[in-house]
């Protein structure tokens, strides 16, 4: 079990390294990137829907929720990606960073934060139709143990990633 997650936590960590490969000049990767991601979601459905003991009817109705707000939430963790990225360009040591653009940065990466938060409160709403209290609890904690393993690997893999144009990061 442990072996899947980390398995899963590595692709999901490098599927979310590279949400965007055209910014990256890895344009050529993206379809390489959607098989994976499918390939995460595929695992994380299927732990998900043992994990709860969903029914038949249950797991379609889980399914069609989860992708919803895992293409809302793909596209919001994009648009933070690209403000974080901004904002570490403002931020760069040596460099008088532009006061009123790293203001507007900031307003829009905590929108973003907020969008994903409503994602999270719609998804839960919604399957408070078909799942169980119980089932809800633990789907939740579930989609929060899987989100704390992403950014654990994504932590761990950041000095090992290579920078576009094949640089490798400064220590």
């Amino acid at each position: 079990m442990r072996a899947l997650w980390l398995a899963l936590s590595l692709t999901a960590a490098t599927t979310l390294a590279a949400q965007n490969p055209a910014d990256s000049g890895m344009a050529g990767d993206s379809a390489h990137l959607d098989i994976l991601r499918q390939k995460v979601l595929d695992s994380y459905r299927t732990r998900a829907h043992q994990l709860l003991g969903l029914s038949t009817d249950q797991a379609v109705r889980f399914d069609s929720t989860q992708s919803r707000a895992w293409a809302q939430r793909k596209q919001y963790m994009m648009d933070r990606r690209r403000i974080n990225m901004a904002l570490q360009e403002q931020m760069r040591p040596g460099v008088a960073a532009n006061s009123d653009s790293v203001s507007k940065m900031l307003d829009a990466r905590r929108q973003v934060t907020q969008s994903l938060f409503k994602v999270d409160d719609q998804e839960d709403r919604e399957m408070a139709g078909f799942l169980n209290p119980v089932q809800r609890a633990q789907y939740q904690e579930f989609r929060q143990r899987f989100r704390e393993r992403i950014a654990e690997a994504v932590r761990n893999n950041r000095g090992g990633m290579m920078r576009p144009g094949g640089a490798q990061p400064s220590k």
